[in-house]
Order: C-alpha cells, then structure tokens, then sequence
C-alpha cells in the first residue's frame, strides 16, 4: 500500500476520534504503565515482548457508525460496528455485472498510525456467509483530526480506488 493511501486513511480514522463518538477503552497508558516482565537471558524472547507492547499502543475503539462512500460513481453504505481492536462491517452497494443491490460483511481490524487510525477490511463474503465475494475488494478507512485542519476521513480499497467518507455515529 503506498503512503498516499495510508495517509488518507489515517486521516480518516483520527478524525472520527472526538467528533463522531469513538469511546475509548480503558487501557493502559504507555506513559504512566510500564510494561511488567521477567528478567531473561533469552534476547528474542526480550524482543517479541517488546515489539507485542508497541504495537498495541493504539486506543481501541468502542461503537457503531453508519458510513457512505463511493468508488467509481457506486454509492456504498455500510455499518461499522468496532469492539474494541476488532469489528465488523455490513455495506450495501449496486453492483454492475448482477445488475442487484448486494450486501457484503467483513472483518475489521484497527491498527496504529501516528497520524490517526486505521481501519482494515478483511475477508469481504456474500452477508450473512462465508461464501467470498468475487468482485468486491476490502475497504481500508483512514480517520484523522488534526489540530490546525479539518477532519479527513478516507477509504482506500485494495485496488487503490480512494474516496471520501461520510461518517455518522450510530447512538
């Protein structure tokens, strides 16, 4: 993925933070929490703690949003319902080789980004199946809030097809 698109992502994510109802976990703070390990002569198993400790360092996210974007003038709706490090996403969109309105699940997974969060799709199927959808590619969301700009929020599928995205929190 290059960074252009990670970018964008990010963008999106953090923006979604104090504006569109993410709640935070209670985790730990990196700050005022040490990590708390047994001393050990074994340097690998040293390293897989400390690379298992960074990589977690982003907030997980709690809550349900409605979600609209488009890729290639087709219109997709989704809910996306996070739980934490991981959610789910059900999106709705018209597609042009069946001629139908389909519906698609997949896998969310948040991961870290210093300028925001990220969002990854995994595993698009058929709703409500296991069944893999042949054409529909996963959707990556970057969420961003900066300080001196306006809010980003950004989906980037795997075949590098980026749009904006509307974000509603879903109370």
């Amino acid at each position: 993925m290059n960074i252009k698109k990670i970018a964008w992502i990010w963008i999106l994510v953090v923006s979604s933070i104090g504006l569109f109802g993410v709640e935070p976990a209670n985790a730990k703070n990196a700050e005022t929490e040490a990590a708390k390990t047994t001393p050990s002569n074994d340097v690998a198993q040293s390293s897989q703690v400390t690379i298992a400790q960074v990589s977690d360092l982003v907030t997980p996210i709690y809550g349900s949003w409605k979600l609209r974007h488009s890729v290639g003038g087709i219109v997709h709706e989704s809910i996306l319902k996070m739980n934490g490090y991981s959610g789910t996403m059900r999106t709705r969109f018209f597609n042009i080789l069946s001629k139908k309105t389909e519906a698609v699940d997949q896998t969310m997974y948040l991961k870290p980004h210093p300028d925001g969060l990220l969002i990854w799709g995994y595993n698009p199927v058929y709703a409500g199946t296991r069944t893999k959808h042949p054409i529909y590619l996963p959707d990556n969301f970057f969420f961003s809030i900066p300080p001196d700009r306006p809010a980003v929020f950004i989906n980037c599928d795997d075949g590098n097809q980026c749009s904006a995205v509307d974000v509603e929190p879903i109370r």
